[in-house]
């Protein structure tokens, strides 16, 4: 996995007279080896075998002082990436990566379940719900029913199991392989709006505890089930490939001969509209207004070197100059689309780029639970779900929130007055 230094939360020490970390260190070593000691002696004259634990990186598991605001998250969600199901026997990518089509129905039942136990309030799928091979299986039933549309239904029925709130979806490249944008409306409950072109498009936000969930439609400019003859933004797609692309049109999938960033410019990618990029400024001054923190869902990723460029949308930069700036109400923004999970933290704005590993290609059961706090998002990752922590006290919102908490802490335990 490349990408993977994810960004921890540094250890707050308590003020006052204490004694010195260091020293606390030492002694906290000492006691440790000593009840340790004692543990092995009583377990060796009850003969029994203590197993080693593995260890957990950094990322996985951190903890902070108990001054620390937030002890528990304000909410918690769940998230699933590049699903990808298809009835059809295991396979790989093009890349010689296994992908794992009926196992990824599973991993969404577990997940839909695990989600239910836990009472989630929201859950987010970032889109290729389906696989695009699903249009490949022959079936001699004469039945007229489109396949695609088949595996749609026995995944929504595994993630039916999830009944406490709305799942928020992303669509992507296999998505349109398989479904037209009416057909995801009302299936999967994404409120395309047909803009002044005549074009439907699919970006909106969620908002839920001061917190606002901005899903891009990063399919807007995109070849795939858009009109040849009608359809502005077919044109615009296929101008762009052209341009960009010289394997076009014959193997418009192919990044060969591309270098660097220009390897995005193939047809499984897409670009975001100027109507659409309109509408995020508007909505992340909105955010400032209300004082909401924006997190960005997406299929593809938006900032070079959290993914492959390959997987970048095609005009990311004009939604990275957007976000940034905006960076004071951003937080976070999530996808998938790479299937390899990887991360980085813009260095200009302080955003956390996260593209979240595929359920497709992994056996395990591989999806997130993630908890917000005042001053931070906490991935915890199953399966092959890397798990982190990313601060977000930066922002002013959050950092006023978290002094609060930091003040209501300290009055509770009697050092201040109220």
């Amino acid at each position: 996995m490349t990408n993977t230094s994810y960004q921890t939360i540094s250890h707050k020490h308590r003020i006052g007279n204490q004694t010195s970390p260091r020293q606390s260190k030492k002694d906290g070593c000492k006691v440790a080896l000593l009840l340790f000691a004692l543990l092995v002696a009583a377990a060796d004259s009850l003969s029994i075998t203590i197993k080693p634990v593995r260890a957990t990186s950094i990322n996985t598991f951190m903890c902070k002082q108990d001054t620390t605001p937030s002890t528990s998250p304000d909410f918690t969600i769940g998230l699933l990436a590049d699903i990808q199901y298809a009835p059809i026997p295991d396979g790989f990518s093009y890349g010689g990566k296994p992908r794992y089509y009926r196992n990824a129905l599973q991993v969404a039942k577990v997940a839909a379940q695990h989600f239910q136990d836990e009472r989630v309030p929201l859950v987010v799928n970032l889109g290729d719900i389906v696989d695009g091979k699903c249009q490949e299986i022959q079936d001699n039933s004469h039945v007229t029913v489109d396949p695609g549309h088949v595996a749609l239904s026995h995944v929504m029925d595994a993630l039916s199991a999830y009944q406490d709130g709305p799942i928020l979806h992303a669509y992507g490249n296999h998505c349109l392989y398989n479904l037209d944008r009416p057909f995801l409306q009302t299936k999967l409950g994404i409120p395309f709006v047909q803009e002044p072109c005549g074009d439907w498009v699919g970006y909106f936000s969620h908002c839920f505890q001061k917190y606002r969930f901005i899903i891009l439609d990063s399919y807007d400019i995109a070849k795939h089930r858009r009109c040849k003859t009608t359809s502005q933004k077919y044109k615009e797609a296929v101008s762009i490939l052209s341009q960009n692309n010289p394997n076009y049109p014959h193997a418009e999938n192919s990044p060969e001969g591309l270098k660097g960033l220009d390897m995005r410019f193939v047809a499984f990618n897409g670009a975001v509209g100027p109507l659409q990029l309109e509408w995020l400024n508007q909505q992340l001054q909105e955010c400032r207004d209300k004082e909401e923190t924006a997190v960005i869902l997406s299929h593809q990723p938006i900032l070079p070197g959290s993914s492959s460029p390959v997987c970048l949308i095609w005009n990311y930069d004009q939604v990275l100059d957007i976000l940034r700036s905006n960076a004071d109400v951003v937080a976070a923004s999530f996808c998938g689309h790479a299937h390899k999970g990887s991360y980085k933290r813009d260095v200009v704005s302080g955003i956390h780029f996260r593209v979240f590993e595929a359920a497709l290609e992994n056996l395990d059961k591989t999806y997130a639970m993630i908890d917000f706090y005042s001053d931070r998002i906490h991935v915890r990752g199953y399966g092959s779900c890397e798990s982190a922590v990313y601060d977000i006290d930066h922002l002013p919102v959050r950092k006023k929130i978290s002094l609060i908490e930091r003040e209501q802490i300290e009055r509770s335990k009697g050092t201040i007055e109220a």
